[in-house]
């Protein structure tokens, strides 16, 4: 009976995280596709509507996946299965900002909640959603990539401008060499070689410090 216990559980638990995913996929895509493009007062009151059926949805999953959680942690005495199913936060209900605010500042460290990649019994990219669930992964997916390229553009360009910064220091040091053998002055000849003590120890630490 214990070990029948744990599998309805764990059942249960996944079946609320699918239907929990796929409302959570449709209620970003209203927002995207309906509220923010409603041209009227009329079309804003029913996506509304339409947005707070799927939010009593959503509550209604959370509560159910709550008391399976309750349960698999109750007969999993190792704590081992307990570990995938973590706590819903509040937060992780928001709608995704992938999809409703797609030129937004800060992507760079957004990520998703972690039911979302958690691996479920149903497929989550069938037709029975509409096709909501699969452009919502599919903007989300691209988004990722997206940062995932942009960053490692940022390694490449700040590579190749520390590079650039110990060169710079390294020419500067050297039209002050230049400067020094070529001044007739003792005092333009004394700043000259204080510059390139100056440009050498910028070169120095550039090279200690960008290793």
């Amino acid at each position: 009976l214990h070990e029948e216990e744990m599998e309805l559980r764990i059942g249960q638990a996944n079946d609320c995280l699918d239907q929990l995913r796929t409302d959570l996929g449709s209620k970003a895509m209203l927002y995207r596709q309906n509220f923010r493009t409603a041209n009227s007062t009329r079309e804003g009151t029913r996506t509304k509507k339409e947005i707070q059926k799927v939010v009593v949805r959503i509550n209604k999953h959370v509560r159910s996946y709550q008391r399976a959680r309750k349960a698999i942690l109750r007969l999993d005495l190792n704590d081992n299965i307990g570990e995938k199913f973590k706590e819903i936060q509040p937060e992780d209900l928001a709608v995704s900002k992938e999809v409703t605010e797609e030129n937004r500042f800060g992507q760079g460290v957004s990520k998703m909640a972690w039911f979302w990649m958690v691996d479920g019994e149903q497929n989550l990219l069938n037709g029975d959603s509409g096709g909501l669930m699969e452009e919502f992964y599919h903007i989300n997916w691209l988004k990722a990539r997206a940062r995932r390229d942009r960053w490692r553009e940022e390694v490449s360009l700040v590579r190749h401008e520390m590079l650039w910064t110990t060169l710079w220091f390294q020419y500067q040091k050297e039209i002050w060499e230049t400067r020094a053998l070529q001044s007739t002055e003792p005092g333009k000849e004394a700043y000259a070689s204080k510059q390139v003590e100056l440009w050498s120890d910028f070169t120095k630490k550039a090279g200690l410090m960008f290793q």
